[in-house]
């Protein structure tokens, strides 16, 4: 059984008495367009659930029937899926302040798993509860629907990432990326953040072995411009690594 159908009531999930849950939907809409005064009202007050996913623990499994959107308070989540044999493809990494469940309000049964890389902070609001403020500020449903076509766009560039670049380019077009949205979302000073993934996390995202992903390391290593040492990832000059990567931050459509 998924640990989200287990978790959703029992006393790791308490109710939120502050306005955390709104607060985060409030600076995450922002980044893709405008809210208006009484969409900001209407998104502090919004009411969840807050409980801590340990390293490894997935909040949704393919073949779950969601029923909460995931919001993500602290720390770092994936999307990924397994094959036949057990191998693991990462989709996307999702960072504090992100809401990676959205397609969830529309998708009757999960076809990907979304679980913890590092121990993590969420948020769980129902769907019930969405569709009613969704239903009642129309602007906000837009967005929402924004939100989730932009995920898509990211997943096409990771596609084509992975499909048609060389190592050292796919992995500083990651880091690129990574830097860019931690950023948007007041994590980041645009040159260092913590990214707490080990090497094999990195070659299940990127399609390559540990030891490529290694060696890969080593050769950005020794450009002097990109060092990820105990979780921390550290670009030196972002338009060099940027250049280098290929990297144009136009499909995170950010507008803020």
């Amino acid at each position: 059984m998924s640990p989200f159908r287990q978790s959703v009531h029992s006393e790791a999930f308490v109710l939120a008495m502050d306005r955390s849950i709104g607060e985060l939907f409030v600076r995450h809409l922002s980044l893709f367009g405008t809210l208006s005064e009484a969409d900001r009202h209407a998104l502090l007050n919004i009411k969840g659930r807050i409980g801590v996913l340990e390293k490894g623990q997935d909040i949704l499994r393919v073949g779950d029937k969601p029923t909460h959107v995931v919001a993500v308070l602290s720390g770092m989540l994936q999307r990924y899926t397994l094959d036949a044999e057990g191998e693991r493809q990462i989709h996307s990494f999702y960072l504090g302040g992100d809401v990676p469940s959205l397609e969830g309000l529309h998708i009757d049964v999960m076809d990907n798993a979304l679980g913890a890389v590092t121990t993590s902070r969420v948020a769980l609001v129902t769907h019930v509860d969405m569709f009613a403020l969704l239903h009642a500020h129309p602007n906000l449903a837009a967005l929402c629907w924004r939100e989730t076509l932009v995920q898509a766009a990211v997943f096409r560039e990771w596609l084509a990432r992975n499909s048609k670049k060389l190592a050292h380019a796919q992995t500083a077009h990651l880091f690129c990326e990574m830097i860019t949205r931690a950023k948007a979302n007041g994590l980041s000073d645009g040159k260092s953040m913590s990214l707490p993934v080990t090497q094999k996390d990195l070659a299940d995202a990127l399609g390559m072995s540990v030891v490529h992903v290694n060696r890969t390391l080593q050769t950005l290593r020794s450009t002097g411009e990109v060092e990820l040492k105990n979780g921390i990832l550290t670009i030196g000059d972002f338009a060099t690594v940027a250049d280098l990567a290929g990297f144009d931050p136009a499909y995170l459509h950010l507008t803020a």
